[in-house]
């Protein structure tokens, strides 16, 4: 699916049971599950060859950066090209030091980079900022023809979070500094409003092979989405004769 489903050409009621049906349909259709990786090896996967845009790669601070599984380093050894993109300014001077090609820079500005990617990776960061339309417009400018946005955030529908949830007596404090959560529905329109088509959303955790009968036997009582701890929402720029 390239082109963007746009509710408002249905009604201007954003409760009409119809244009509701139609959204159910789009985002199961969309709906993608993979039970042989993990999040982290689909991006490489998707970076593997690719120049790419990586948002966010500071990932809060230095300690996260000095990791050997630091996810930025990784999708840098499997790109052709990479540039992280961070507003931590010390972390970055770090990382430049270090050889990197990092810059300081808000993504949700109307900046451009001056370049295009086949990927551009926004991952856990779409929770933390103030204008998620805006990070998907800035994302949106610096796609190649035919390329890809990558966004992961966690599934607040998830049983990680639920347990959470029950456990700590409803004040569930997962990162202080998130602002938001988001579900299908809201990425869908989150793409809407900055112009990208949400092609797919995927639901991706290891599972051994012996389990996964289960877990599907699991699904006919509760959605697939209770299993997996996060969203992968996959957007990309719309045909040009999409309607």
């Amino acid at each position: 699916m390239t082109d963007i489903f746009d509710w408002t050409r249905l009604t201007d009621d954003p409760n009409d049971r119809e244009a509701k049906r139609l959204v159910e349909q789009r985002l199961l259709t969309a709906r993608q599950i993979h039970m042989d990786m993990d999040l982290a090896q689909y991006v490489l996967d998707a970076a593997t060859g690719k120049r790419v845009l990586d948002v966010g790669v500071a990932e809060h601070a230095a300690r996260y950066i000095r990791d050997p599984g630091w996810r930025h380093g990784r999708i840098r050894a499997v790109a052709t090209r990479c540039v992280g993109i961070d507003i931590l300014e010390p972390l970055v001077r770090e990382l430049q030091e270090q050889g990197h090609d990092v810059r300081c820079l808000d993504a949700t500005s109307e900046a451009d980079l001056g370049e295009r990617f086949d990927l551009v990776f926004i991952g856990d960061v779409i929770e933390h900022v103030d204008n998620a339309v805006a990070l998907l417009r800035f994302a949106g400018r610096h796609l190649e023809p035919g390329s890809r946005v990558l966004v992961s955030t966690p599934n607040p529908f998830s049983r990680k979070f639920y347990r959470r949830f029950r456990r700590e007596g409803g004040v569930v404090m997962i990162n202080l500094d998130h602002v938001a959560w988001f579900s299908q529905t809201m990425a869908l329109e989150l793409g809407r409003r900055a112009g990208l088509a949400l092609r797919a959303y995927h639901l991706i955790k290891p599972i051994a092979r012996w389990k996964q009968p289960l877990e599907r036997l699991a699904w006919r009582f509760v959605p697939p989405e209770y299993t997996f701890p996060d969203f992968l929402f996959e957007f990309r720029a719309p045909r040009p004769d999409a309607a």
